[in-house]
């Protein structure tokens, strides 16, 4: 059993005529007897690919091992839960791209309702939109201030001479 590559890297290549070629990342394969699996795993194991010089795989390395108590239905099992949480997360992504979708064409919504139900006045339409908020009434103490600073050094150049 082979598992192909997430991304592929021959859309990047010209197409050729024929099936395209694909990449596998990894690769399980099951044995009758023990000895043979692990005997074959001891030899093959950091071991170059080989084939002829010029092939693309020459120089790659055999990775493999030995599993002690795996059975395939551990594999198949890994495999069906990565299909659900791939699909749950691509069904997260799109119930989140409607979401957005809906509140901008809310937006737009109430914008044209917005700009329908506008009386021709422009004036009363700004004086409706602008926030009114009671102001308190400044207090001119100004007056007061001068009058007790010219006082007070009045008193204090009268006292000098």
């Amino acid at each position: 059993m082979l598992a192909l590559y997430q991304h592929y890297w021959n859309y990047k290549r010209p197409k050729k005529k024929g099936k395209p070629s694909k990449f596998f990342s990894e690769g399980w394969v099951e044995f009758t007897s023990k000895k043979v699996a692990k005997r074959v795993a001891e030899c093959l194991n950091n071991t170059q690919v080989g084939g002829k010089r010029h092939t693309p795989y020459y120089d790659a390395l055999w990775s493999i091992r030995y599993l002690p108590k795996f059975q395939w239905s551990h594999l198949h099992e890994r495999e069906a839960y990565q299909k659900a949480e791939a699909g749950q997360l691509m069904r997260a992504e799109i119930a989140q791209a409607k979401r957005e979708m809906n509140f901008y064409s809310r937006g737009a919504d109430k914008h044209k309702r917005r700009k329908i139900n506008k009386p021709s006045n422009v004036n009363t339409s700004e004086a409706d939109d602008a926030i009114k908020v009671p102001q308190a009434k400044a207090i001119d103490n100004s007056c007061e201030e001068n009058k007790s600073k010219d006082d007070r050094g009045s008193k204090i150049t009268t006292n000098f001479f």
